[in-house]
């Protein structure tokens, strides 16, 4: 029993942890998510994260949302750049190239287009954005309960960058996302460090 107190200790201050920084990043992000496309502020680029995508190519729910507030945002506001990130796996296992497909059939301009390929996580998504692009004023299309971590990532790598919600089937926060939130904050803060003391 005495050697389990150690492992509920630490279960005890993670939970906590991560409670706390997800009461954090979603006060820190608040007035930066919308729901009304006409009350965004200009932006360069919208950015659709990738999400799963199924075997036959076709857009899971999840993704087709993100696709389609997208959409809508760029049939409104002609010459913004779409940037497309997720995974893609040669021969293998791809979110952008399904992505890509929906994007064009829905008549978005091939030169308005950017790929990220590289884009595993929305922490990498950002980081690849904010290393291969030169925009930075953002909107990140999303469900609600993501884009308090994506929009905190993008502020801290100092991008500009806004949140549009798109509607989801279920709107409660996964279990899941209070934990990544807490090691995207840990990664944001190495980071930080780490680029602080190679100045």
């Amino acid at each position: 029993m005495a050697r389990l107190k150690p492992f509920a200790i630490l279960l005890l201050l993670l939970t906590t942890a991560a409670w706390l920084i997800n009461a954090y990043m979603v006060v820190k992000t608040k007035a930066r998510i919308y729901s009304n496309i006409s009350e965004i502020p200009p932006v360069q680029a919208v950015i659709v994260p990738g999400a799963s995508v199924f075997r036959s190519g076709k857009l899971s729910p999840v993704l087709r949302q993100r696709m389609d507030g997208a959409l809508k945002y760029l049939h409104e506001h002609k010459g913004v750049k779409l940037i497309l990130s997720g995974h893609a796996i040669p021969h293998g296992y791809n979110e952008t190239g399904p992505m890509l497909d929906y994007a064009r059939k829905n008549s978005i301009p091939p030169e308005d287009i950017l790929v990220d390929e590289k884009g595993r996580s929305t922490y990498v998504t950002l980081l690849n954005i904010h290393r291969n692009f030169q925009y930075r004023k953002l909107l990140i299309v999303s469900q609600e309960f993501h884009l308090p971590r994506a929009l905190y990532i993008a502020q801290g790598m100092g991008m500009d960058s806004f949140g549009l919600v798109v509607a989801a089937e279920d709107d409660s926060i996964p279990v899941r996302e209070y934990f990544v939130r807490l090691k995207d904050f840990i990664l944001l803060r190495i980071s930080r460090w780490f680029n602080a003391n190679a100045d």
